[in-house]
């Protein structure tokens, strides 16, 4: 993609930001989970005071045989009870909330944005780029991606205001303490940083090669009879798990880095907690504070390690979430095709003229080369030649699935590069050789055509098409759904569908790309009649390589190599003995 390169130089802290940015939407929903988170980590830290209370208690009757007010201990244990269960069930609401918003909200707010991006992108990213990288992207990448709110607001900022909260409260108890508690925070800050940093790189690749994984997945099933009819299917699995392999090994290497993160910061908090041991012992002989200030700080410091590890694991997560909000954004951020404003519907006479076109798919390989027509309107205008010489591309450059590189293609005189190319694509009606349908029903496959078409107008387009009967054989006719890989009708039948939805959509300029393709010889003439009174009147684009079928155009155009090397009529270029006389006489030969 265009921005690929710009993208990845994205420092970790632009994609956090940007992550935080697009996160807006559900403001409100992460404030309600941090006040919750809050209120939580309040009544939890209130926990440890009353529990040094009931030390107390506990340690004068050992020590003094003081007599204990039996119901004051009961009523402290019961609030210290109650204390925890509000913590927790605050804490499992703030989780529900998170959860909440982010499913709903901002995960699917990203997957919309990039479905709508598919719309804008142009034909030549999406045909080179994996289908399966795609889905990769908008599944996988956008769900790490809503993984992240939960470390980024609900584990960082929450465990930061936890640990303010805290370290107010322990420096308020035993400022020397404290002192021993907090010298070992920018330790484990530091290391934690280190090691989550290491893990980047490693993330980057795996999401990379998560990307593979999908798009051969996506080809073995889109792919499936030619993989079980050439036998392909070691083949195949060899390299899906070469890939996965390769996955395997950088996802264990960035999991690796980032999981010492946890295990470093406990060691280092076991660390302080030695060092509050051996300093709240010496305070406790030098009678400096009591046995149950020294359990309640030793509580307060276990509540100080807990927000510290999330930060560190936070911290850790956070890597794999920027590998693939890279992938994300990357997506996001790629070439749009710049569309004017559409305009009114206008009358469209579908007169059509090549003026001086020059393209190539790549650089270094010119393929059309000043390619100059004229078609008057309601001209058919076949267009025949070798395999790879143009035919389709021309097709393509008429409905603006590619512009040309130079020159112009004028219909009714106007440029169609200053046009929307919705309003281009209205003026053509197209059946393609590589026939596509849609999950559904066959009469909703054939409305395609035309989206407030009646009944009676979808059964006339199928009359026309000479597939009605067909259709009226079918288990529950127009209703009986089309299965995914529309298997269960033929190759001719897909056809006809879709040029029973070509005569639908009425459209002033007809496009037929290889239209008859698929249907057998019977069904090719039967439809013949009917094709030729669509026609009628209208502009017409047929590309064929059964020449019998185009004999009746009103002039053939023969490309070869980006070029019109010969025009006329039919019985004009047999005479002329060229490239169209030895294409047709090698498919009927004489004699």
């Amino acid at each position: 993609m265009k921005n690929k390169s710009k993208n990845r130089g994205m420092s970790s802290a632009r994609v956090v930001l940007r992550i935080m940015k697009d996160s807006f939407g559900i403001l409100h929903w992460l404030l309600l989970a941090t006040v919750l988170s809050i209120a939580s980590a309040y009544l939890a830290m209130t926990a440890p005071e009353i529990l040094g209370s009931l030390t107390n208690q506990i340690y004068d009757l050992i020590d003094s045989g003081i007599t204990i007010d039996i119901a004051l201990l009961g009523r402290r244990a019961l609030i210290l009870a109650v204390v925890y269960i509000l913590s927790a069930a605050l804490g499992a609401l703030t989780r529900l909330v998170m959860n909440y918003s982010v499913s709903s909200f901002f995960t699917c707010k990203i997957r919309v944005r990039m479905s709508e991006k598919i719309a804008s992108i142009p034909i030549k990213t999406v045909d080179s780029t994996p289908n399966g990288e795609i889905i990769s992207r908008m599944t996988n990448d956008v769900s790490i991606m809503g993984g992240s709110i939960h470390d980024i607001f609900g584990v960082i900022i929450n465990g930061l205001i936890q640990l303010i909260m805290i370290s107010v409260i322990i420096f308020s108890e035993e400022p020397v303490m404290a002192l021993a508690v907090m010298v070992f925070v920018p330790l484990s800050l530091l290391l934690s940083a280190i090691l989550a940093s290491k893990s980047e790189k490693h993330f980057d690749k795996s999401r990379a090669l998560a990307g593979k994984m999908y798009s051969i997945c996506e080809e073995n099933l889109a792919c499936f009879d030619a993989v079980k009819a050439f036998s392909i299917e070691d083949s195949q699995n060899k390299k899906y798990r070469a890939v996965t392999k390769n996955y395997a090994t950088s996802a264990a290497r960035g999991y690796f880095a980032s999981g010492l993160v946890s295990p470093v910061v406990g060691f280092v908090n076991n660390l302080s907690y030695v060092a509050i041991c051996v300093i709240g012992a010496i305070l406790v002989i030098n009678g400096r504070v009591n046995v149950g200030a020294l359990v309640a700080f030793i509580m307060y410091t276990k509540l100080f390690s807990a927000p510290l590890e999330s930060i560190a694991n936070g911290m850790s997560m956070i890597q794999s979430t920027i590998a693939s909000a890279r992938r994300v954004y990357e997506y996001l951020d790629g070439e749009e095709m710049v569309e004017p404003d559409s305009e009114e519907n206008r009358e469209v006479l579908g007169e059509v003229e090549f003026v001086d076109v020059c393209f190539s798919y790549t650089e270094d390989k010119p393929l059309i080369e000043n390619l100059n027509l004229h078609v008057s309107p309601g001209e058919k205008v076949a267009i025949v030649g070798p395999t790879g010489g143009g035919k389709t591309t021309i097709v393509n450059i008429l409905m603006r699935f590619y512009d040309p590189i130079s020159g112009k293609v004028l219909v009714d005189g106007r440029d169609i590069c200053t046009m929307n190319r919705t309003d281009v694509r209205k003026m053509f009606g197209m059946v393609l050789q590589d026939t596509m349908l849609f999950s559904g029903s066959v009469y909703d496959n054939i409305a395609y055509g035309k989206q407030d078409a009646t009944r009676d107008e979808v059964i006339s387009a199928a009359r026309k098409a000479h597939i009605d009967s067909f259709i009226d054989s079918l288990p529950n006719g127009y209703e009986t759904e089309i299965n995914e890989d529309s298997t269960n009708i033929s190759a001719g039948q897909k056809q006809l569908l879709t040029i029973a939805r070509a005569y639908l959509s009425d459209r002033p300029i007809l496009i037929l790309d290889e239209a008859t393709s698929n249907v057998d010889t019977r069904t090719e003439l039967l439809i013949q009649e009917t094709m030729d009174e669509l026609m009628r009147g209208r502009t017409a684009f047929v590309i064929a390589h059964r020449l019998s079928t185009i004999e009746n155009a009103d002039v053939i155009l023969v490309v070869d190599n980006g070029r019109i090397v010969e025009q006329g009529s039919h019985a004009e270029l047999l005479s002329q003995n060229g490239l169209y006389s030895r294409i047709y006489n090698s498919q009927y030969p004489k004699g």
